[in-house]
This record gives C-alpha cells, sequence and structure tokens, in this order.
C-alpha cells in the first residue's frame, strides 16, 4: 500500500491529460532546447540513449504544459490562478506502477530537467511547498500565459491515459491520534491507494475503460450558458464542501479537460464501488446540468428512481411496485415527489446505507425541515422498510455502488455499440436529446438482466436557457404556465438584445475548437 500525498492547492501535473495540439507540441520543442543548451556533456551517451532521453524529456514537457494549460483554463471564481503541484523530491517518481501506484510514473531526473527549463524560461511562478513534504505548486507567466491566453478556451484531443492508471483501488486506514485526545472520541480514517492485482479481471475492465475513453474523447461535451452563468456554477462550486464518500473526486471548479473516466473500488476488493468518475459533469449541480451540450445538442438526462433501495428488495427477492415512492416513510402532507422533504429523506436512507455502523445523523437544519429527531427518522425509515432493515444499516454501500457501476458499464456499452454518447452520473445518465427513448429502453433492459427486477427511470426534462438555475418545483411551475398559456414562451422581437445573441463566448469557443477539428478528421 502506499499514501497519497495531500496537494492542497492544486491537482498532480501527472493527473492532467496530455494534449495534442500544435501550440503544446511548439512550446515542448522551445523546452527541449533549452534543455539541450544546458547540458554540459554528452560524452559516453550513444546517440540511441540521447534520443531516448529527448523523448523521454518531450513526453514530460508536454505532460507539463498541457497541464499548466488545462489549470489556466479552468473556470473558476477564485481570484488566484488555478496551480499545478509537482513534487520535488525523488520518492515522489517511479516507473513502476505495480509497486507504486500514486508515484508519477516518471523518473525524477527527466522530470527535473524539464521544470528546470521551465524556471530558466521563466515560464512558471512558483509556490514552495513545506521542506521535505508536501507540494510545490506552480501556474504560468509571461510569455507561457500570454500564448494560453491567445489560444483561449478551446477543446483539443487528448493522448489516451494508460489502461493500467483507470482501475483504482483504495482502503481506508485509522488515524492515530495523539496521546491527549479524549478516549471516547470518533476514530479518523484517511484513504490509501492499493496496488492492483494483475488478473484477467482487471485486465478486461480497463480495456473496456480504455475503449470507452477512446469514444469520449473524439467529442465535445460543453455548456450552453453565458459566460455569468459559467462563473456562476463555478461560484456555487467553489462553495462546495464535502460530506460523504459518495462524493469521490468531486471537483471545486470546471475542469473540461476533465473527461476521460476511471473506476475506483473501495475497501480493498474490486467488488466494492468501481463507480465511474472524472467527467467535469458529474460535479455540476443537478440545476445547472439541463444546459450540458453534447457536439453541441442540446441534452436530456434520465435517471433511476431510488435505485440503491430497489437493488436492496432485488437481492432479497421482494418484488416493488416500480410506482411506489420508496422515500415516502408516511411524513404528514406528504406533497409525493415534489415534497421538498424528499431530498432530504433520500439523503438520509443513502448515507445510512453508506455509514459503517449504519447509524448515520443528519445535521440541526435538515431535522429542522422534517420535525423529525434523528432518533425517529431511523425509527420511521426503518418501520417502512422493515422487509430490508437490516440491511440497510449493514453498510452496504460499497456493494450497492458496485452493482449500480455494473448497470452503468452496460448501458455505457449498450449505447456505444449504436455510437452514441453516455455521460454517466452514477444511477443517472445524459444523453443527446433525440436520443432519450433509447436510453430508457436501455436503462429498463438493463436492471432487469443483471437485478432480475424492474427499475423505473425518468426524465427531468429538458430546460431551455431562460431556466438557467430553476430547480424541479420552479420549473415545473414554469411549464405550467407555459401549458396555460403558450404563448408566454415566444419572445417579441424588440425585447431581444441582438448584442448578447452574438457576442463572442467561451462555450461558443471551446465548441468551435472542436467542430474545426471534427471537420478535418472527416
Amino acid at each position: 500500500m502506499s499514501k497519497t500525498i495531500s496537494s492542497k492547492d492544486g491537482l498532480r501535473f501527472d493527473w492532467y491529460p496530455i494534449l495534442q495540439a500544435d501550440f503544446i507540441d511548439d512550446l515542448a520543442t522551445e523546452v527541449i532546447a533549452t534543455i539541450e543548451t544546458a547540458r554540459t556533456s554528452t560524452r559516453g551517451v550513444s546517440k540511441a540513449s540521447a534520443e531516448k532521453r529527448t523523448q523521454k524529456h518531450l513526453i514530460i514537457a508536454k505532460h507539463l504544459l498541457s497541464a499548466l494549460y488545462c489549470a489556466y483554463s479552468t473556470i473558476t471564481s477564485k481570484k488566484t490562478p488555478t496551480r499545478v503541484s509537482v513534487i520535488k523530491k525523488t520518492e515522489g517518481y517511479s516507473p513502476n506502477k505495480t509497486k507504486y501506484p500514486t508515484r508519477i510514473h516518471y523518473t525524477f531526473r527527466n522530470f527535473i530537467d524539464v521544470y528546470d527549463a521551465l524556471e530558466q524560461l521563466k515560464w512558471i511562478s512558483i509556490v514552495k511547498g513545506e521542506v521535505g513534504k508536501g507540494y510545490t505548486r506552480i501556474h504560468s507567466k509571461n510569455r507561457l500565459k500570454a500564448t494560453f491566453k491567445n489560444v483561449g478556451l478551446g477543446w483539443f484531443p487528448q493522448t489516451l491515459k494508460a489502461s493500467e492508471d483507470l482501475i483504482v483501488l483504495r482502503d481506508k486506514i485509522e488515524v492515530k491520534r495523539k496521546k491527549s485526545s479524549h478516549p471516547k472520541a470518533r476514530k479518523k480514517y484517511k484513504k490509501i491507494t492499493m496496488a492492483i492485482p494483475d488478473t484477467p479481471e482487471v485486465a478486461t475492465m480497463a480495456d473496456d475503460l480504455l475503449n470507452i475513453n477512446q469514444f469520449l474523447t473524439s467529442h465535445c461535451f460543453a455548456l450552453n450558458v453565458s459566460d455569468e452563468q459559467l462563473y456562476e456554477i463555478a461560484k456555487v462550486l467553489a462553495g462546495y464542501k464535502k460530506d460523504t464518500d459518495n462524493d469521490e473526486d468531486r471537483d471545486t471548479n470546471i475542469d473540461f479537460s476533465r473527461i476521460q473516466l476511471r473506476r475506483i473500488f473501495s475497501q480493498n476488493s474490486l467488488s466494492k464501488g468501481g463507480r465511474f468518475y472524472n467527467g467535469w459533469w458529474q460535479s455540476v449541480p443537478s440545476i445547472y446540468r439541463h444546459h450540458i451540450t453534447i457536439d453541441g445538442y442540446k441534452t436530456s438526462e434520465v435517471d433511476y428512481s431510488s435505485v440503491s433501495v430497489r437493488i436492496v428488495y432485488a437481492q432479497a427477492g421482494i418484488d416493488i411496485d416500480p410506482d411506489r415512492d420508496l422515500y415516502d416513510i408516511g411524513l404528514d402532507d406528504w406533497k409525493g415527489r415534489d415534497d421538498p422533504r424528499r431530498k432530504i429523506i433520500k439523503q438520509y436512507i443513502n448515507a445510512l446505507m453508506n455509514h459503517y455502523k449504519g447509524d448515520y445523523k443528519l445535521k440541526a437544519p435538515q431535522r429542522k425541515a422534517l420535525g423529525l429527531t434523528n432518533e425517529e427518522l431511523r425509527s420511521l425509515v426503518l418501520k417502512h422498510h422493515a422487509p430490508i432493515a437490516d440491511q440497510l444499516t449493514s453498510n452496504i454501500g460499497a456493494d450497492l455502488q458496485f452493482l449500480d457501476s455494473k448497470i452503468a458499464e452496460l448501458v455505457i456499452n449498450t449505447l456505444r455499440e449504436d455510437n452514441i454518447v453516455v455521460l454517466p452520473i452514477h444511477d443517472s445518465f445524459i444523453v443527446r436529446r433525440g436520443y432519450r427513448a433509447w436510453l430508457e429502453t436501455v436503462m429498463k433492459a438493463v436492471t432487469k438482466e443483471i437485478l432480475g427486477a424492474s427499475v423505473p427511470v425518468r426524465d427531468d426534462g429538458a430546460r431551455l436557457p431562460k431556466h438557467f438555475g430553476m430547480d424541479k418545483e420552479q420549473y415545473k411551475k414554469e411549464l405550467k404556465n407555459h401549458n396555460n398559456d403558450p404563448s408566454s414562451s415566444i419572445s417579441k422581437p424588440n425585447e431581444q438584445d441582438f448584442d448578447s445573441i452574438f457576442k463572442k463566448a467561451l462555450m461558443k469557443d471551446y465548441q468551435s475548437h472542436w467542430d474545426v477539428w471534427k471537420a478535418k478528421d472527416n
């Protein structure tokens, strides 16, 4: 096992993709020239060895420069630039991925040559980490920053990440407390990354994910929003606080380069967890996801209804009415799926199944909204789900995640065979609007095949730009008003701001890069 050093401020450079872009190639060539100029001697080095070393330098240079560009292009509400983390100590590097899964898989010597060249060129600003620990953080400056600014926010092809980097196995270990700690203090744990076993099962999963990523990297995923709305989303993400392990790898900004997926397993087991992570769209709050586009087309999001609880019932061999609301626990004045308390109950039940003691507790504002104590809520939930009550409190969350990851895998691949892109969000999927009906059909068929039970699916409806930031209740009210007065959605010519319609926007620029690439590719 191996520990992951916390970067605190900025993703590690090797977690970014390598972009296939002319400006990256040109910049990398300058870096290589700087390295060669600084080299004092080539005595004893064969021509073949020198060329091999240069190629290694070139790969690292492209990786670092790509990371710096992606960081520069990240949509964030923070006033400080988004930084990239690097490790400046030898033990942070090793090409041996099997023995050292969390290290940077280059040699330190080759990395430091590239890093020193960037510093010599005066292309990076440096925030040094603590001596002997942590990371050094860097971001672009001077001509490098000017180059990135000139390029703008663009879509670019990516080098596929190696298949051995796509399957991640994690575990938790207890953090030792100081002797002065209270004897009844809650135990603390930290995540560690484990070595991946070399098995045919892992190889198959990795190859499958490699094929999925190859498919994803040939498409463009953007947001149909204005620049102001884009930064509004970024502001919401910046204020996000992680509450549970279910929010694995969630971003607090928007980095459109994060499109290659990986699967993360937990509890040192390849049959626990296994969900798909790393897609930037997964971090976007649900009220904004309706504005995601695929190749410039509007999308629909279809989700499974209370899939985790239904899986538990299916495993127990109990048939459940597809129309039954499993989050209805008998509260007074229940308003069905539109009840604002439903979201809290859903969160509670899902967290309960993931809690190591099966005794998850809501915070005070949530309890107040329900009008229940934690004990009263727990009692109601277990009463209304009496046939599976023992399962709900047995820490089965990771087992359920494994099953829904198998469902997601089959949904993604089934539609990929039809050349249809699907963006997974664990128990929901985003697809081009015209393929929504087919997605629903596949989702229903897959759960029947894997679980032997039917799980209902729901489409929350499409959104127009004017619906930006609307939650379900607000949108339903808007839809009701439109149904009563269809003319309400028709804009009058004298009310339109044509300057704003045709002005240059970040998302238009991003999409245009893909349009140009696609035209050349075809």
